[in-house]
């Protein structure tokens, strides 16, 4: 008996969103090396197109295959790009409409480049799925080219520095925004209260970050994007909102007071 089967279902837990892939082939990619598919279901719940707009852009037709007449379904996008969908029947009895995973990727990204009538927000999803996917995926082939193994631990802290940098974009608004409303209107105002927060956190001002530190990723005039480790994002998010919670009436002591609470969680200075 093949260790695989079609049908197969596997849930799984990938990046911190849990998937239920199913087997489309189970020697699919070689022997014993299966294919693995998503239906329309899983799909739709992190793609962003939604499970009624595949169904409408599924089409059947009538094609002559291996000496028959047989009735294929297809996917056919807005661009007029089709991908044939594989009915599998699950082994729970249920029919699951599929694209093998990569073939999912590709009409993910042929709708973010011809999205037809596709509305913005979903393709700003589309993006951000496309975005995720790659980043995680090529560090799960990465760390086990370099390491034989891509383990659990890998797989958080993959998902801490990806989620880090997303996470605290909101919270430096909120916190440029209250800077503002306190009275802040010049960019060296800024810039001083920033400087402040990092030269505690982390015995560096912007400046000298940018010249001890690479970049990571972003825009070069942005301090945070110099910062080499996710637990140091996590500081200075932390901080930045802990400033707007303490406040009083004196900036100066709601960051004296913020850059303490966060010293005593993080441990920023063996970034130095």
């Amino acid at each position: 008996m093949d260790k695989f089967f079609t049908g197969q279902l596997v849930t799984l837990q990938y990046e911190q969103r849990q998937f239920e892939a199913i087997v489309i082939d189970p020697n699919g990619l070689g022997r014993n090396q299966p294919s693995i598919g998503f239906g329309f279901r899983m799909m739709a719940r992190y793609s962003g197109i939604s499970n009624s707009t595949l169904s409408s852009w599924t089409i059947t037709e009538s094609v002559f295959e291996n000496n028959r007449v047989l009735k294929i379904k297809s996917l056919n996008l807005p661009s007029g790009k089709r991908f044939r969908i594989t009915e599998v029947v699950g082994e729970n009895n249920n029919s699951y409409s599929t694209l093998e995973i990569s073939q999912w990727v590709e009409v993910a990204a042929d709708v973010a480049i011809r999205p037809g009538k596709v509305r913005k927000p979903v393709r700003d999803k589309i993006v951000e799925f496309l975005a995720w996917f790659a980043v995680t995926g090529f560090y799960a082939h990465i760390y086990t080219a370099l390491k034989g193994i891509y383990t659990i631990d890998d797989s958080k802290s993959v998902y801490n520095w990806t989620n880090s940098r997303e996470t605290g974009i909101p919270i430096r608004n909120q916190y440029t925004s209250f800077l503002a409303s306190k009275g802040c209107r010049k960019p060296f105002e800024f810039a001083g209260w920033t400087n402040t927060i990092y030269k505690n956190l982390f015995g560096k001002t912007k400046k000298q970050m940018q010249q001890t530190w690479e970049l990571i990723d972003g825009e070069a005039n942005i301090g945070r994007n110099y910062v080499p480790q996710a637990e140091g994002l996590e500081a200075v998010t932390y901080c930045e909102d802990m400033v707007i919670r303490l406040f009083h009436e004196d900036l100066t002591q709601a960051h004296k007071d913020a850059i303490y609470y966060t010293a005593k969680k993080f441990d920023t200075r063996k970034l130095e």
